[in-house]
This record gives C-alpha cells, sequence and structure tokens, in this order.
C-alpha cells in the first residue's frame, strides 16, 4: 500500500481535477443536452490513465520482490503483482465505470442499461490502449522509437477489432474475440512481471484459465440476468441483445414479447436486424403483427415489411389501407418512397383490385405515388394500361413513379433505348403494345 500512496502522491492535483469535472458532467448530463462535457472527461481520463500507468512502469519490481517475499512468504509476489502491475488498470477501469455511470444520469434505465453496457466490453477501449502504452513502455526503448511504436499498435488495435467485429457480428466469433481480448490482457501483465521467474507455458496456461473465468463469469451473469428477468423490462432486452450478438438465438422467443409489448421503435429494429441475420422464424400472431405495426410510423418500419415480404405473411388489407393512408397524410412531402410497404401492399392487389384504384383517387399525392410504385409488383393488363396512361400525367412524381413501375413490369426501358423522355409518344406506344400482347 506505501507504492500505491507514494504513486497517488503524483496524482492528486489530477485527481482534484477530475472529481469536479466528474461533478460538472453530472449537472450537464441532468440538466442540459449539450455532449461536450463528457466528451473532454473522457479525453481526461485516457490522459491521466496514460499518466499512471507511466508513473508505474517506472517502478523497479525487482528492488521490492525480496521485501515482499520476506513479509508474505510465497504470497508476497502476487501482492506485488496485484500492487505494481494489477492496481493501475482495476483503477482505470474504475474510473471508467464513474464515467460511464455519470454518462447515463439521464436514462430512463439507469444503472442497468450502463451496467450491462459495461460487462459487454463496452468503453474497454480506456483499458486496451494504456495496456498497449504499458507494453512499449516495457520494452525499455527511447522516446523516438516508443511513440511511434504505440502510435502503430494502437492504431493496427483499434483497425483488427473494427475488422473482426464487422466479420463476426452477430455471431459465435464474438465470444472468441472477448475470451482472445481477456487472454491477451492477463497475458502482457504476467509475463512481463514473472518473464524472470516463470516459463513462458505458466505464463499462457494461467492466462488461459484467467481468461476463461472472467468470460464464463461474466456470460453467466448476463445469461442468468436474462432468464430472471421481466420479459417487459429492459433488463430483458439488452441482456437478451447481448447473447443474441454473441451468437444465441434462443433470447428471440422471449424478446418477441418484449417487442410487441413495449412501444420502443429503436429495440424493435434491433430485434428485426437478429431475425434477419440468423434467419429465424417470428411467432407473432396477425394481432401482434398488425399493433406492431400500428403503433410505429410508416417511415421507421420499412424492415418489418422487409420481413413480411420475404417471408410471405398476410395480414387485414383493411387495417393495412387505412394504416398507410392515415400514415400518408401525415409524412413529410420529401420522404423516400417506401419501397418495402409498396412491395408488400401489392400481395394483396389480385384481391383488392377496385380498392387499389379508389385509393389513387384521394387528394393525396403520397397515396397516388404509393398505389404506382405498388403496381410496379403486378403482372396485370389493367395495372399495365393504367400506368401507361399516367406517363403523360402533368405531375412530374407521378410520371416517373408509372415510369419506373412499368419498366419493372416489362423488364425494359424504352426512353433509353429510343433515346427520349419517358413521357414521349414512342415510348407510350411500346407499353400499349405490351399490354395488348398480355393475356386478360
Amino acid at each position: 500500500m506505501n507504492i500505491i500512496k507514494e504513486q497517488f502522491a503524483k496524482l492528486n492535483h489530477f485527481m482534484i481535477i477530475l472529481v469536479l469535472l466528474f461533478a460538472v458532467n453530472a449537472i450537464f448530463n441532468l440538466k442540459y443536452e449539450w455532449g461536450g462535457i463528457s466528451t473532454i472527461a473522457r479525453v481526461y481520463i485516457m490522459v491521466l490513465s496514460f499518466y499512471m500507468v507511466f508513473i508505474f512502469s517506472q517502478i523497479n519490481v525487482d528492488l521490492y520482490r525480496a521485501d515482499y517475499s520476506s513479509r508474505y512468504g510465497w504470497r508476497g509476489k502476487y501482492y506485488l503483482f496485484g500492487t505494481l502491475r494489477l492496481f493501475p488498470f482495476l483503477f482505470i477501469y474504475l474510473l471508467t465505470v464513474i464515467f460511464v455511470l455519470i454518462n447515463y444520469l439521464d436514462s430512463s434505465n439507469w444503472p442497468t442499461e450502463p451496467i450491462y453496457r459495461l460487462l459487454d466490453g463496452r468503453f474497454s477501449n480506456t483499458v486496451i490502449y494504456p495496456l498497449i502504452l504499458f507494453i512499449v513502455l516495457s520494452l525499455k526503448k527511447r522516446p523516438g522509437i516508443s511513440i511511434p511504436l504505440f502510435i502503430i499498435f494502437s492504431v493496427l488495435y483499434y483497425a483488427t477489432d473494427q475488422i473482426l467485429y464487422s466479420l463476426f457480428e452477430p455471431g459465435s466469433g464474438i465470444n472468441i474475440i472477448k475470451f482472445v481480448k481477456y487472454f491477451i490482457f492477463t497475458f502482457a501483465l504476467v509475463y512481463e512481471y514473472s518473464k524472470s521467474k516463470w516459463k513462458l507455458f505458466q505464463s499462457i496456461s494461467l492466462s488461459f484459465i484467467t481468461g476463461l473465468f472472467l468470460y464464463t463469469v461474466i456470460t453467466s451473469f448476463i445469461v442468468v440476468s436474462f432468464y430472471i428477468s421481466n420479459p417487459k423490462s429492459h433488463t430483458c432486452f439488452i441482456t437478451g441483445n447481448i447473447l443474441l450478438k454473441s451468437g444465441f438465438t434462443y433470447p428471440l422467443k422471449k424478446l418477441s414479447k418484449n417487442i410487441t409489448q413495449n412501444n420502443s421503435p429503436g429495440n424493435t429494429r434491433i430485434f428485426f436486424k437478429y431475425l434477419k441475420d440468423y434467419n429465424k422464424e417470428s411467432d407473432f400472431t396477425n394481432q401482434e403483427w398488425e399493433e406492431l405495426i400500428q403503433n410505429n410510423k410508416i417511415t421507421e418500419i420499412e424492415y418489418i415489411f422487409e420481413y413480411l415480404n420475404q417471408k410471405n405473411i398476410k395480414l387485414d388489407f383493411e387495417l393495412l389501407k387505412n394504416y398507410s393512408v392515415t400514415q400518408l397524410l401525415i409524412i413529410p412531402k420529401n420522404t423516400p418512397r417506401l419501397n418495402e410497404f409498396t412491395r408488400y401492399l401489392s400481395l394483396y392487389y389480385n384481391d383488392h383490385k377496385n380498392d387499389f384504384y379508389e385509393m389513387y383517387k384521394s387528394e393525396n399525392e403520397p397515396v397516388k405515388l404509393m398505389i404506382l410504385d405498388s403496381l410496379g409488383y403486378t403482372n396485370d393488363v389493367y395495372s399495365v394500361k393504367f400506368l401507361t396512361d399516367k406517363l403523360t400525367s402533368v405531375e412530374r412524381l407521378r410520371s416517373e413513379a408509372a415510369y419506373k413501375s412499368l419498366k419493372k413490369i416489362t423488364g425494359e426501358d424504352p426512353a433509353s433505348v429510343l433515346n427520349t423522355e419517358k413521357y414521349d409518344l414512342g415510348v407510350v406506344l411500346f407499353f400499349r403494345d405490351y399490354a395488348s400482347n398480355m393475356k386478360e
């Protein structure tokens, strides 16, 4: 403990500033929506972590080995390892935990969300980059070499981490990545500390066991938390999300209840992402599907209609009709076209043709464009004739939507072939000829 006190004496002023920074950060997070203070606090923690690693790395371990052995016997080398190598990183992680808890003070799911984010490995870089600095400093090279090495290793770590997560998330590969991080962290500290005493194999074995232990304990805690959580709770969703990201698919069934019982667009999007990634079937009833759609804006749930299209799930047409008309009355005019919804709506065309053309008579321009887009997924003589008539509409968006749908139906692009406008007579005649050759 004397060693720790001596080193912390060098950090007194820095710690006072950090406490004040944490206090200001807490006030800003509770009263304002400016994230600048949070960024400053995180940068400050990183700089302080680097300095802390630097001062502890300058301590000559060999000067204390004999003293700790005489005072504590065979346990002395472990106490010394904990003091000089493990403690700095535990303290750095403690600062990270405090920062994260403060940063999410305004969250309705505090403190569960920040805690599980930490368990999932978020914000671990505040420990990893100081570890890289520690490894570089242990090489005892001059600054002209150490600084470039630190930058290179940091960039390589960041790039590798991003690539691996993009390749394996979601999937069981995430579990391997987490385990490897635990292993490397332990090995870097153990081997540097004991390389003059222990063999390489012993360091690897201890690091493997420690990494496996940490992974097992943390994952087991998340699994248990998921099983005992209320299906309606945010704990259920966030733990299920972590498990799904790591390749476990069993949370999907319970999360489907979470999605239908909570109106949370962000959570719903994430849930459907995993359904798509794992190519799994949902167990929603038709009523649950309809409630899910009605509780969300049409512009925000294209992913739901994409899933319905893939699985060919059909719901009540009248509900969809009323929902779409109501929604299209309030969406901004510059909203991108709803490709997945219009494709899904076209599934109902054969049974509800008259409704489509009645909807087109609406005074609402987005409804008209929606019908024109939906007709592009049909293969009907009347829809081709109807779209052809709309090529010469004075409304440019209608003309373009009609042409796009006709291209989709016929697989032809006469305007491009003839090098003319979409509303040109030659283009109109081409599509009329196409319709005349179709079977009624």
